[in-house]
């Protein structure tokens, strides 16, 4: 059977099905933003890696090479604070094209170094090999959480309500703007969403925060999009979820981006991917504390529907009320056909 048949998530299936484990030690093993490991009875360890390739997650004919090794340690540190937890030490694994200077690699690693002190992380090794055609960069990122503030994908229940941090479609339009480079828009909103796109930033304050609070009962980061994570948080669940279309927070630059190119600012904002925002859950009587503990902290919310059973599936509800039932599926690096 051909890859492109098959699908990245049933591959994954596949090849984690038979995986050795010590249950003793694993609390939680694939099927999450990070694996989740027994270190000491008040700390688990949060494990994650990411990697980027070169024409698939980025191209240097738009980002600079320190801006795409900040990004690779950014991606990590959204998934660490998807489980409510704080990134601690990573190792960085670099496949390198002999077409690169040693200034090139001085400038991305410049990049990481960057990011890992903005994000209070200790770069502690890797590997470099040679890369026949494109630069792949491999992050592996350790972080540690309280075991009563760890946040899994797979805790939601019907009648929990859904919640996005931030605004999204940003990156989506950011790089639209890098593909019709002859979309005319004002300088300060080319800007945003292309700094958007090349530089996000993950939200580990908000994470930290959220799992703190002891009442989130699922959360994923929006990488893949945000119709692509809450299918991966109803799967784990069991569960299905409605999305009310006019409260998805969609970016006022995304919007006016859309409008000029003739596309639909929805579409980024649901299936776009890489704002690296969080979506949660939480039951109707906890939403109080939720929405104090974020508030205090500055961070930006909305509610944009709730969960639901598994039996309704995963619908999104149109201004006019109409139901729109979408499919579990997210961004699969083999079945569609480019990633930028």
């Amino acid at each position: 059977m051909e890859l492109l048949a098959l699908g990245e998530f049933n591959l994954i299936n596949l090849i984690t099905r038979d995986l050795a484990t010590n249950p003793s030690e694993v609390v939680k093993g694939v099927g999450d933003d990070a694996a989740v490991l027994k270190v000491s009875p008040n700390k688990w360890l949060l494990f994650t890696t990411d990697m980027l390739i070169e024409e698939v997650h980025f191209s240097l004919s738009w980002a600079s090479f320190f801006q795409v090794g900040a990004k690779a340690i950014t991606v990590n540190v959204s998934d660490i604070a998807a489980m409510g937890g704080q990134p601690t030490h990573s190792v960085v694994s670099l496949g390198l094209p002999e077409r690169l200077s040693v200034e090139n690699i001085e400038e991305l690693y410049a990049g990481l170094c960057q990011a890992a002190l903005d994000y209070n992380i200790n770069i502690v090794g890797g590997d470099v090999t040679k890369s026949p055609a494109p630069l792949i960069i491999n992050v592996a990122l350790l972080g540690l959480v309280e075991p009563e503030h760890v946040v899994y994908r797979s805790g939601a229940q019907p009648g929990n309500l859904i919640y996005v941090t931030g605004c999204l479609g940003k990156s989506a339009a950011g790089l639209y703007l890098y593909q019709h480079p002859e979309v005319q828009v004002s300088e300060y909103a080319r800007r945003l969403v292309c700094n958007a796109f090349l530089c996000p930033r993950a939200q580990s304050k908000a994470g930290r925060l959220l799992g703190e609070s002891k009442v989130v009962s699922a959360m994923e980061d929006i990488s893949d999009g945000l119709l692509g994570e809450l299918a991966r948080i109803c799967q784990a669940s069991k569960v299905g979820c409605r999305i009310r279309l006019k409260d998805v927070p969609v970016a006022e630059e995304a919007r006016l981006i859309a409008s000029l190119a003739k596309n639909d600012p929805f579409k980024w904002a649901l299936s776009g991917g890489e704002d690296f925002e969080l979506v949660f859950t939480v039951a109707p009587h906890d939403t109080i504390k939720i929405q104090e503990t974020l508030n205090r902290a500055g961070v930006r919310y909305h509610l944009i529907g709730e969960i639901v059973s598994a039996a309704q599936g995963m619908t999104v509800e149109l201004p006019d009320r109409t139901l729109l039932l979408v499919p579990f599926e997210g961004y699969d690096h083999f079945t569609c056909k480019e990633k930028l």
